[in-house]
């Protein structure tokens, strides 16, 4: 009698041991650092070991600390124009020579110096290298910019970084931008930012009466800000409704000024940055972002996770995530007047708003938990298809 064949139980894939380098300062606000540490902390979770290496800029942070259990290095940055990002960019590869052995992934979270010094060091490095590619500060004036690739500095960036394993685009914009750039495509891998969206409630997008319509993010010229107030004037909302600009930059008190020359300064609030960004969104009914360019909004895609309908202007980054007439409403960018319709239609209706907020937050949960990014990042820092 042949004996049964007893099949041997599949062993789970080892921990692994990775290392995130931020190109700037952490923590930070900025959607790439909040990348990072939303990641950082559930592989930790998981039970990898995971480590975060970023540039000391200021004195404010420690040279090493622990960052929700995440062990943190920081390499002095000295503030000497030019010559401070080349000595930085020493330090930087002797470190990731010293310990490289330490570590079986690297991934960068920026298309930025950092990323184009490691892809020099690629023929040395043992570990697999992601680099995170994000949007608009990679593509204007950056290492991605069009109108700079032809310089000797974006030259070497960019010859270095495409050596790097592994791509990751938040965006099929930014899959395009590296296609067109001429970066391997087989290493180009369109896997968004995450969302925790345990951090949200399900707002009370559908709460009859005055209606809170909130923008968050950086006062900056990218975000048509000036567009969004200039169609917020045209929007016949119940009285006490608040158009709700968070956050701050340099367009702030230009925007402030706008908004008294439109009349509509009592229906404008400007509360700075907020830190307490669920919160903000809890007590909304509504968000917009106006912008001209977008890489993968983080605002938006938690917005949609407290379960607020938006509206936003179809660009890539927004078409990613924003379902036209499902989730949100999108319009032709730097339009105010189809911005304060689409704004008006869901003003006017409670249910609308309800049903798309609602239909939003289900997709953040299906296509950008934090688990389903990190188990597609985790193929690829193993040398497997995503």
């Amino acid at each position: 009698m042949t004996a049964a064949l007893i099949p041997t139980p599949s062993r789970a894939p080892s921990p692994l041991r990775i290392l995130f380098v931020v190109d700037g300062r952490f923590p930070a606000t900025g959607g790439a650092e909040m990348q990072a540490r939303l990641l950082a902390a559930n592989l930790l979770r998981a039970g990898h070991r995971v480590s975060v290496l970023a540039p000391r800029i200021g004195d404010e942070h420690p040279v090493r600390e622990v960052l929700d259990g995440v062990p943190v290095r920081r390499l002095g940055y000295p503030r000497i124009k030019g010559l401070g990002a080349v000595l930085l960019n020493l330090r930087y590869a002797a470190w990731l020579l010293r310990h490289q052995r330490e570590f079986d992934a690297i991934h960068i979270h920026m298309m930025h110096n950092l990323a184009g010094a490691a892809g020099w060091l690629k023929p040395w490095l043992k570990p697999r290298v992601a680099v995170k590619v994000s949007g608009a500060a990679e593509f204007h004036g950056g290492i991605l910019d069009p109108g700079l690739r032809g310089g000797l500095k974006h030259r070497l960036l960019n010859f270095g970084a495409r050596r790097l394993d592994i791509f990751q685009c938040i965006s099929q914009h930014t899959l395009l931008i590296l296609r067109k750039a001429g970066y391997p495509e087989d290493r180009l891998h369109l896997i968004p930012n995450a969302v925790d969206a345990r951090r949200f409630d399900a707002a009370q997008a559908g709460r009859d009466g005055p209606v809170r319509v909130v923008f968050a993010g950086r006062h900056v010229p990218v975000k048509a800000l000036d567009v969004l107030l200039r169609a917020w004037a045209r929007v016949r909302a119940p009285q006490g409704s608040q158009l709700v600009l968070a956050g701050d930059g340099p367009e702030h008190a230009a925007l402030l000024a706008l908004a008294r020359e439109l009349g509509i300064e009592a229906r404008v609030q400007f509360p700075g940055m907020v830190s307490d960004i669920p919160g903000l969104f809890r007590d909304a009914q509504l968000y917009v972002q106006a912008s001209h360019q977008e890489g993968l909004p983080n605002a938006v895609l938690e917005a949609m996770a407290g379960a607020l309908p938006v509206v936003a202007t179809r660009v890539s980054g927004h078409e990613d995530v924003v379902r036209d007439g499902s989730t949100g409403l999108l319009v032709p960018p730097a339009d105010p007047a189809a911005l304060a319709q689409a704004l008006q239609t869901l003003v006017d209706s409670p249910e609308l708003r309800q049903r798309m907020g609602m239909a939003g937050r289900d997709a953040v949960l299906a296509g950008y938990s934090p688990e389903r990014v990190l188990e597609q990042l985790l193929r690829l820092y193993r040398g497997e298809r995503a």
